[in-house]
């Protein structure tokens, strides 16, 4: 006590006086920051990944971990394949398609039946029928099987279970239902490229039992064609066989006729015929050339009389006849004198000339009937054989045709006797499946980088889910938007908040990041200086009990003894008096006997409701005891400026360490004595609604009341500085550095 009193002996008691109030800081008065306004919406969710990267890399680290336990879990899966291929299209008719056409409808075909329901029952039926062979590949398989009893309770026997399992104990439908759908599952059918191949495959646990099943299901395939097309030829041939009877009979019919008319009409030969026409041709060719000859003697018989008549000459007539002797005599006639005797010899040349020709065409006229009357009796014979052989033409196709038919159906017979023999399906297997060495399933390692980018991607979806959802703050322009006032700094979290500790991060470290965030705070939030008046008395309160309230009440009248300021601590949270009480222990000279309330209701004086801390500068007041309600004490002050400006003419600093909102109203009745109010907010704690309904009851209606400032505490430096805030705790970090 001797050490106070002494200090205020320096400071008389003088007569308080009413002042100005000092203007605030114009920090606690400018606008509110956006923390929209320093990031994109992709910025921001870069920032809030690379905050929670740790976390996003044990996510990832997870779900490598669990994908690669899942594929060694899981049983390897192998795949045999059996190939088909189709036979190619005839030629042996004319088709209106292509023949390339022809195939690809086929092959859709036959592709669309190996996917039917109907083949899918078949393969079943044939797979689970007891034969010998099938019987000891399911006993091989069951062997492998029982070679490994644990396989059946783990997840490797349930994987195995869902791909071939066992349908003992369900119903006969709900069993096939079951099978059926398994290798509806597992099964692949496909055309290989453009060609007539079409692969079968089956994915099985068991390479031994996927070969066998890809086999029993081409072999099934083409059974069933076989039997398909061997039933469809056996139908054929009894018709083909039904039929032969009646065309034998016709053929009978028809050769009968035949024969009869052969034997009632003579034999034709075709040599005859053959004859009887070039005959015919060559007496019509004889019989224009005599006509034509006889055309000739009678045209000049003709001309040689009517020159007679018309008492032409004898040479004209010798020129008309062309007779040489004639023209001789005539020659002699014309040299000599007149003799009759060559003038009786010329007229008998004409007269026998005359008949010469007359003879000659006599001969034509007799050769012309003989050939016409043989030409008749050739045109009757051609007429008699051109009947009869009309009738051989009329009988003899229907012969030729019912004989053709009759062999096509024997061939037909014989070829279809074959084909029931051989049957063919049309399809053919070129290669059996064997058990194959290789999985097909993906190596475990290789499901380690997808299971990893998954996980990490539902990290970072929970970790946006997580800022989204999230009610509390961190950034200090976060806050300001968030409650509406401003944020005047912030106070890293201590590893252990003593009152030792704070003492030697405030005053003995003075550089370090505490020391100089509680300094920094001090400043922002000491009001302008006013004519007048020189000290300042700040509200420091939170919304609950834990936000750092009092650690921030003492770190800021620490730094305040650093500016060389008196400064007053007065205690009035009667809840929150573990770190006050260290500070008691630590650094007081004596007990506090009296309180705040003793000195509000005049029961002492100053001097005493004060106790000295010369070790740190601070002259601390106790909080009223629980029978004084502090409520109460508030309100019967008649003029709490009154009382705040008689602490401001002892203490240049007095730091009021208000109780809690939640706790009662006495922080808003608190805020009309101080000249600055603090609003402490825990980092990454305190809930947005919570601190936002305490600091409206703060900040009562009206120009002159206390402004409001809000301090983070217990910030997490490096944490906080992986969200690129950009505000003092960026700084600080920095400084440390």
């Amino acid at each position: 006590m001797e050490g106070s009193i002494a200090r205020r002996t320096k400071l008389p008691r003088t007569t308080e006086m009413r002042v100005e109030v000092r203007e605030p800081n114009p920090r606690m008065r400018r606008p509110l920051r956006d923390p929209r306004e320093d990031l994109t919406p992709f910025g921001q969710l870069l920032v809030t990944l690379a905050a929670r990267k740790w976390f996003l890399v044990a996510m990832a680290v997870l779900g490598g971990a669990v994908a690669g336990l899942a594929g060694f879990a899981k049983p390897a899966l192998y795949e045999a394949t059996t190939q088909i291929i189709v036979d190619g299209p005839t030629r042996s008719a004319p088709q209106p398609t292509s023949g390339q056409d022809m195939l690809d409808t086929s092959i859709d075909n036959h592709l669309t039946m190996l996917a039917s329901q109907s083949h899918l029952r078949r393969v079943i039926d044939a797979i689970y029928k007891p034969t010998p062979d099938r019987q000891a590949n399911l006993n091989g398989a069951a062997a492998q099987n029982a070679a490994s009893p644990a396989k059946s309770k783990s997840f490797a026997g349930a994987f195995l279970a869902g791909i071939w399992p066992d349908h003992a104990d369900m119903t006969p439908e709900g069993r096939e239902a079951a099978r059926l759908k398994a290798l509806r599952r597992y099964v692949r059918v496909g055309q290989e490229l453009r060609s007539r191949v079409i692969t079968i495959g089956f994915t099985d646990p068991d390479p031994v039992r996927a070969a066998f099943v890809a086999n029993t299901f081409a072999q099934v395939y083409v059974q069933d064609l076989a039997r398909t097309a061997q039933a469809a030829d056996r139908l054929e041939l009894e018709s083909v066989v039904a039929a032969l009877p009646g065309v034998q009979s016709d053929l009978a019919q028809a050769t009968d006729r035949l024969e009869k008319y052969r034997l009632s009409h003579g034999t034709v030969d075709q040599g005859a015929v053959d004859n009887a026409v070039r005959d015919t041709a060559d007496l019509n060719q004889q019989l224009s050339l005599s006509r034509a000859n006889l055309s000739t003697a009678e045209a000049r018989v003709q001309h040689i009389q009517e020159l007679q008549r018309s008492g032409a000459t004898s040479a004209t007539l010798a020129s008309a006849i062309g007779s040489p002797t004639l023209s001789d005599l005539i020659a002699r006639q014309g040299g000599a004198a007149a003799d009759a005797d060559l003038n009786v010899a010329v007229k008998r040349e004409i007269e026998q000339s005359i008949e010469r020709i007359k003879s000659e065409a006599d001969i034509y006229r007799a050769q012309v009937s003989a050939l016409e009357a043989r030409k008749n009796v050739l045109d009757a014979v051609v007429a008699d054989t051109a009947g009869r052989l009309s009738g051989l033409h009329a009988l003899e196709p229907a012969v030729t045709i019912l004989t053709q038919r009759y062999n096509d159906l024997l061939n037909r017979q014989q070829d279809l006797r074959n084909r029931i023999a051989v049957p063919s399906a049309g399809v053919s297997i070129i290669s059996a499946a064997w058990p194959p060495s290789n999985p097909k399933s993906l190596s475990p390692i290789f499901l380690i980088p997808p299971g990893m980018v998954v996980f990490g991607l539902i990290g970072g979806v929970l970790v946006l889910l997580k800022s989204r959802m999230s009610r509390t703050m961190r950034g200090e322009a976060e806050t300001e938007a968030a409650l509406g006032f401003p944020a005047v700094g912030l106070l890293p979290r201590t590893s252990r908040a003593s009152a030792k500790r704070l003492q030697t991060l405030t005053l003995s470290q003075k550089n370090s990041a505490y020391g100089r965030a509680a300094l920094s705070l001090l400043i922002n939030v000491a009001p302008e200086p006013a004519p007048g008046r020189s000290s300042q008395m700040m509200l420091v309160t939170s919304s609950d009990k834990g936000d750092g309230k009092t650690e921030l009440a003492w770190s800021l009248a620490l730094s305040a003894t650093r500016l060389g300021s008196n400064v007053l601590f007065i205690d009035l949270d009667p809840q929150d008096k573990q770190l006050t009480n260290d500070f008691v222990r630590e650094f007081s000279i004596s007990k506090p006997h009296k309180s705040f309330a003793d000195y509000v209701k005049g029961r002492c004086e100053l001097d005493e409701a004060v106790v000295s801390m010369p070790g740190i500068g601070i002259d601390f007041m106790a909080a009223p005891i629980v029978s004084d309600d502090l409520l109460k004490l508030l309100v019967d002050v008649d003029v709490p400026r009154h009382f705040a400006d008689k602490l401001g003419a002892v203490y240049n600093l007095v730091i009021l360490n208000g109780p809690p909102g939640l706790h009662g109203p006495e922080s808003r009745l608190l805020s009309s004595w101080a000249d600055a109010v603090i609003f402490a907010v825990q980092w990454a704690k305190t809930p947005r609604s919570v601190a936002r309904g305490i600091l409206e009851s703060l900040q009562p209606n009206g120009s002159r009341s206390a402004p409001v400032g809000i301090a983070l505490t217990g910030v997490n430096l490096k944490q906080h500085a992986k969200y690129h805030f950009g505000d003092s705790g960026d700084l600080l970090l920095f400084g440390k550095r």
